[in-house]
């Protein structure tokens, strides 16, 4: 599978994500699709920055080309699955997502998917960013595939012994409150605001 467009990355990246596309995203699309994906679209890769964007936080993975943020997989028959829809898109999408990211979680050091925080809504942050605690980050918790799948088709599973937590087992759903006028909504608080794709 090609990335698209062309990313500058750091040799040692590079290595990591040809092996995660071929001992992860390739069986997951086989598992969810019977096809593999023949190209993988990124939104960010070498950019000298600090983290998330902000020019005062620390320098960002990215700014190594270390770090490459995913934004959606292409099918062999053209099928495009998008992680800001897929993620809690079709059941097989969200399966094939999360099986994604639970092999990434295993092969780099930084893994940060819708769910993770604001910045990460639309897109799968992967890097191999060095920690002398030798910590790993893997944001949300990562959640088999099958599991969230059947989630998603009422099948039951962790759904039904979780009820409180949303598709990612790190936002929960939001909380109905009745207005003056008698009519309820939902709070606001709960809302992720709006983020800027890449910017992590």
């Amino acid at each position: 599978a090609s990335v698209s467009p062309a990313a500058t990355l750091a040799c040692p990246l590079v290595s990591q994500l040809d092996r995660w596309v071929l001992e992860g995203v390739q069986p997951a699309a086989q598992r969810w699709f019977r096809q593999p994906v023949v190209e993988i679209k990124q939104i960010s890769a070498y950019s000298c920055r600090g983290m998330n964007g902000n020019p005062r936080a620390r320098i960002s993975e990215h700014a190594f080309g270390n770090a490459l943020d995913i934004a959606g997989f292409v099918l062999a028959d053209g099928h495009v699955i998008t992680v800001k829809r897929g993620w809690r898109g079709t059941p097989e999408e969200q399966g094939f997502l999360h099986d994604v990211q639970t092999v990434a979680c295993e092969m780099f050091t930084t893994v940060l998917a819708p769910g993770s925080n604001v910045f990460h809504y639309d897109h799968i942050h992967v890097d191999l960013m060095r920690r002398d605690s030798g910590r790993r980050i893997c944001q949300p918790a990562a959640i088999p595939g099958d599991v969230v799948a059947a989630r998603a088709r009422g099948n039951g599973g962790y759904a039904a012994q979780r009820p409180d937590f949303g598709p990612t087992g790190s936002i929960g759903p939001k909380k109905r409150t009745v207005t003056r006028a008698g009519s309820s909504r939902f709070d606001e608080d709960r809302e992720l605001t709006s983020a800027v794709p890449g910017e992590d």
